[in-house]
């Protein structure tokens, strides 16, 4: 079964930064058109011409910032435990407004970011700068992902290095660490390299880990179905029934933090990686966030730790599903968070966990909320 079939996405990108995304003041339709199917046409049409000139603004400031905080290297952030993870969101907030390196206004600097996620390969396939038992997990699926994502995007004059570390990043995915799984309802999911308290996968880090092999799979690899078939299982057995929203993991040590806005996204934006975005469960986790909308963003809502990974989870998700989830899910957030915006342009959190992760990190994660609409990364299609 081909879950991820191949699209040619290169000529089609540059249609698109030509012809709307880099254009200010794109004609957006009136909020009249509130149907299923004129929402899936134009997911723009959600917000008046005015409004997304102000989410446009606020995106482009936040860009702007971002680009200053750049180290000469083509990290953004100076703790290598987090990177090329973090490097890698920001260089993906960059490409979603539709920036690409060497073309641009920021296309040298960018290119030095590339550089960087591109040698932090380490000889096993693993894109990180330290093995960190726990974050460098998280760099790998996210590098991955950009690398992959890049590769999609526009034809590299290093073609095979690109391939390479492609390649070998899909060698090192396929172990889907932390092995052995002591539970069997584990198989299928991605965690951390060594095992950690009662989980050996858990929801965040296998969608990534699928968001990677998808677009791997959309750039022409060759992607083992089996490694997306188990996943998918393990999709439905994350997800609770009982909640009707999908949890961070099966076997909890923190019960108050595992039904969250971020991993309810996660799920619905894994399961439309693989063409289920209409089935029930998708349909009962969407309904889930729409009812903790995003309408303050200065701090975690209860059981949450993390708002601006539950924002580009949820914004994801909530695109991919089209219609009245977006519609009733969209306007709120995008007037939330431009109105949260810091006068330099960044986002901060007053509390919550994301603060450890870096003022970087919180605008790059804030702008992939913002940018959905655009459609300039391949992985978020729909």
């Amino acid at each position: 079964m081909r879950l991820f079939p191949f699209r040619p996405l290169r000529a089609w990108l540059r249609w698109v930064i030509a012809g709307s995304v880099l254009i200010p003041g794109l004609t957006a339709r009136g909020q009249g058109a509130n149907s299923a199917g004129a929402d899936r046409e134009d997911p723009r049409a959600v917000l008046a011409e005015g409004e997304w000139q102000e989410v446009e603004r606020a995106v482009d400031r936040g860009l702007a910032w971002l680009m200053r905080q750049q180290r000469a290297d083509g990290a953004f952030q100076t703790n290598m435990r987090d990177e090329p993870g973090i490097s890698g969101l920001c260089l993906m907030a960059f490409l979603s407004r539709g920036h690409l390196p060497g073309e641009g206004p920021y296309g040298q600097k960018l290119s030095r970011s590339v550089d960087f996620l591109l040698g932090s390969q380490q000889p096993d396939g693993m894109i990180a700068r330290q093995r960190h038992r726990y974050h460098g997990m998280y760099s790998h699926g996210i590098g991955a992902l950009v690398i992959a994502e890049l590769y999609g995007m526009s034809k590299p004059v290093d073609d095979a290095r690109y391939r390479s570390v492609i390649e070998r990043a899909m060698q090192f995915t396929s172990h889907r660490y932390s092995q052995p799984k002591a539970a069997p309802d584990d198989e299928g999911g991605w965690r951390y390299l060594s095992r950690h308290a009662s989980s050996d996968s858990d929801l965040s880090l296998t969608s990534w880990n699928l968001m990677f092999l998808r677009s791997a799979k959309n750039s022409g690899f060759d992607v083992d179905a089996r490694l997306i078939d188990e996943a998918v299982a393990y999709l439905g057995r994350v997800y609770d029934p009982g909640r009707q929203t999908f949890r961070y993991e099966i076997h909890t040590d923190d019960p108050a933090h595992n039904h969250t806005r971020g991993m309810a996204g996660a799920g619905v934006l894994s399961m439309s990686l693989a063409g289920k975005h209409q089935s029930e469960i998708a349909k009962n986790a969407a309904k889930f966030i729409l009812r903790q909308p995003f309408d303050q963003y200065f701090r975690p809502v209860q059981g949450e730790q993390y708002p601006c990974y539950s924002a580009f989870y949820c914004s994801q998700a909530m695109f991919q599903m089209g219609g009245t989830y977006w519609s009733k899910y969209y306007p709120t957030m995008a007037r939330t968070i431009v109105q949260a915006q810091r006068d330099d342009g960044s986002w901060v959190m007053r509390e919550g966990y994301d603060i450890e992760y870096g003022v970087p990190y919180m605008t790059a994660m804030t702008i992939l909320a913002l940018t959905p609409p655009y459609q300039t990364l391949p992985i978020f299609q729909r």
